[in-house]
């Protein structure tokens, strides 16, 4: 951010996102991260990810630069990684940067923020499904869980289900289960006074219920007792709907380089 221009929401909110994978990578056994002074990170958490490894910029504007000192980082040569910054209109050194490391399929993702008020606090009552946080000790059915939600194998999702992560003082994994059949997951990364929503997952057997709504909102629940007042959120085309109608509201497009 230049000098002497004001931080907005989104700003806040995308340094909050940077804060909580910093959190993720420092549980990892063999995470790293490292900010320049531009507002661009290098990020390692290992898990098999390439949304979850690479060069970050949460500056306004990335620099491009400081993009291509980070991209040579010997440690994301062992990983799957990707460059990702705010705003779709992004410079050419920047794209040219990506496509020398071999990362030259571009897309878009929405980053969506939703102010937090009371209502968000309120009671989930006793009907399907009942939603609970859940600890490292049943990290195998979280993980099961979340891997038939995303339809992928459940051995990539470790990193999220290893009791750093999972007990962690800051994050807060939920389980949705209706008639003791689980049905969704989230999870919750404090920072400040905002939460990030991440892994919203729901099998496709279970779609179309209200599950993933209700694991998202004991997410929203918990953090706004716990003080946040901001949410946050990385949204796939098909949450899109859903985070609207629960009141998040599209900030900014980040533009996301992936091989």
């Amino acid at each position: 951010m230049k000098k002497g221009e004001k931080r907005d929401r989104a700003d806040v909110a995308a340094e909050a996102w940077m804060a909580a994978l910093a959190m993720f990578a420092d549980a990892q056994p063999a995470g790293f991260h490292r900010m320049g002074a531009h507002g661009t990170s290098v990020l390692v958490t290992g898990a098999p990810m390439s949304l979850l490894n690479g060069v970050f910029s949460v500056a306004r504007e990335a620099d491009a630069d400081e993009v291509a000192c980070f991209a040579a980082a010997p440690g994301l040569a062992a990983v799957t990684w990707s460059v990702q910054v705010r705003g779709e209109h992004v410079g050419h050194r920047i794209a040219d940067t990506a496509a020398r490391h071999g990362l030259d399929r571009r897309m878009t993702l929405p980053f969506m923020i939703k102010k937090l008020t009371e209502e968000d606090a309120g009671a989930t009552g006793t009907s399907e499904p009942r939603v609970r946080r859940v600890a490292g000790a049943e990290g195998d059915t979280y993980r099961e869980t979340m891997a038939a939600g995303y339809e992928g194998p459940a051995e990539i999702f470790t990193a999220f289900t290893l009791p750093a992560v999972m007990d962690h003082v800051s994050m807060s994994a939920y389980l949705a289960e209706a008639a003791g059949v689980p049905v969704a997951t989230s999870f919750g990364v404090l920072v400040n006074d905002l939460v990030g929503v991440f892994n919203l997952a729901v099998p496709p057997p279970h779609r179309r219920r209200g599950y993933g709504r209700a694991a998202t909102a004991a997410v929203l629940r918990d953090a706004y007792e716990a003080g946040a007042r901001t949410a946050f959120l990385h949204a796939s085309p098909m949450g899109v709907p859903l985070y609207l109608d629960m009141g998040f509201r599209t900030a900014e497009n980040w533009t996301i380089f992936t091989s």
